[in-house]
C-alpha cells in the first residue's frame, strides 16, 4: 500500500464512482452500512437487492462483527426488538460462511497502519481521534485491507472510504447515496 500524500481532501461525492441500479457481476465486499440502510429501508433499492444476493456476495468479518454489535445494543425490553432480531437472524443466515473474509495478522498491521495515515492525512496531525473513530476507521481500513488484497469491490456510503481509496491504489469501492431512491 502507498504511503499517500500528507494531507487528503475528501472528493465531492457527486465525483465518487458510484453503485448503479444493479447489483454489480463482479466479486463484492459489503460494507455494514449496506445492511443497515437496506434493513431500514434507507438508501436505493438496488441495496435490498445485493441482500437478496447475499449467498453469493462477500462479507468481512469486521463486518459480521458490527452487526452483531448492533443485535447486542438492542433494547431486549423495546417492542420492536424481537422484529429487529427476527430480520437479523434471517439475513445471518443467508451469509454464506465461506464468503466470509477473515483478517490475519498482516492484515490487521496494514488496517492500523492504514487508518493512522488516513487520519494523519485528512486531520494532518492537528486533531486527535477518540476511541470510538479509532475503532471504526480500523473496521473500514480492515475491510479495505480484505478487498484490496483479494480483488474485490467495496459496495458502501461511508466517505471514509474515498479517503481510504485514496491512500490505497487498486481498492475499488463503489459509493450509494443514502437519501437517493430511498421511496422507491
Amino acid at each position: 500500500m502507498s504511503r499517500g500524500p500528507a494531507k487528503l481532501v475528501p472528493r465531492d461525492r457527486a465525483a465518487l464512482p458510484k453503485l448503479g441500479q444493479a447489483v454489480p457481476l463482479g466479486p463484492v465486499l459489503l460494507d455494514t452500512n449496506v445492511f443497515i440502510n437496506a434493513l431500514t429501508g434507507r438508501g436505493p433499492t438496488v441495496l435490498r437487492e445485493l441482500l437478496e444476493a447475499l449467498p453469493r456476495l462477500f462479507v468481512a468479518a469486521p463486518t459480521r462483527a458490527e452487526l452483531a454489535w448492533v443485535r447486542g445494543r438492542l433494547d431486549p425490553s423495546h417492542p420492536g426488538t424481537a422484529r429487529v432480531l427476527t430480520m437479523y437472524e434471517g439475513l445471518s443466515a443467508r451469509i454464506d460462511p465461506v464468503k466470509v473474509l477473515i483478517p490475519g495478522d498482516a492484515d490487521w498491521v496494514a488496517a492500523g497502519e492504514l487508518a493512522g495515515r488516513a487520519t494523519r492525512a485528512v486531520a494532518g496531525g492537528s486533531r486527535r481521534a477518540t476511541a470510538s473513530d479509532r475503532a471504526e476507521l480500523i473496521s473500514d481500513a480492515l475491510i479495505a485491507v480484505l478487498a484490496h488484497g483479494a480483488g474485490f469491490t467495496v459496495v458502501t456510503g461511508d466517505a471514509d472510504f474515498d479517503v481510504l481509496a485514496q491512500l490505497t491504489p487498486g481498492l475499488q469501492v463503489l459509493f450509494y447515496d443514502r437519501g437517493r431512491e430511498a421511496a422507491r
